[in-house]
């Protein structure tokens, strides 16, 4: 009886992590990558619109270049939903739409904000867009060096303890012979 009580907490705990648990990582490295990947699209988008190419044509060329670069490598969530908004642009959807459900679609705070400044940009017109996505880049390369001062401090933190343990160790090693010298 003990035996069927423990295999059923075992299957629970195990349907519990499979449904709940792995699914929530997997978002959370899903958003960690994407937010990773945040400064560098809006770099490369900043670059594409200074050199003369309109929104939608800079939007296209930087699926382009991922799919180029996805054959050769891995994929990325973000690049991936930026190819989707590149269809859609290709498709004939407004530029304004397609830039608005992008953020919309990603669901990050970042990217929701970068899919509204076009959107809007796309309906008053391009004036001022590279300052806005100078402005952009910069604050994402900032907001990119805490989450990197952040993940780092994560890290020592985890460490901590297999530090202290190794320390116990030692203090073992050294401790032990000690005492027993006294007790002879």
């Amino acid at each position: 009886m003990e035996k069927i009580i423990m295999l059923a907490v075992v299957a629970g705990a195990a349907v519990y992590w499979l449904r709940v648990e792995k699914p929530r990582g997997e978002l959370e490295k899903r958003r960690r990558q994407m937010e990773a990947d945040y400064p560098e699209i809006i770099a490369k988008l900043t670059v594409l619109t200074s050199a003369g190419l309109s929104l939608p044509q800079a939007w296209v060329r930087l699926a382009q270049d991922y799919e180029k670069r996805r054959e050769k490598g891995k994929s990325r969530w973000a690049y991936e939903e930026l190819c989707i908004t590149a269809r859609q642009l290709q498709n004939g959807l407004s530029a304004g739409r397609a830039f608005g459900e992008f953020g919309r679609r990603v669901g990050i705070h970042a990217y929701i904000k970068l899919g509204s400044l076009l959107e809007q940009n796309m309906k008053k017109g391009t004036k001022g867009l590279n300052e806005m996505l100078q402005a952009e880049a910069y604050e994402a390369f900032e907001e990119r060096k805490h989450q990197v001062r952040r993940a780092g401090e994560e890290v020592s933190t985890r460490l901590l303890v297999p530090m202290f343990m190794m320390f116990g160790v030692v203090m073992i090693i050294i401790i032990v012979p000690a005492l027993m010298s006294f007790s002879l």
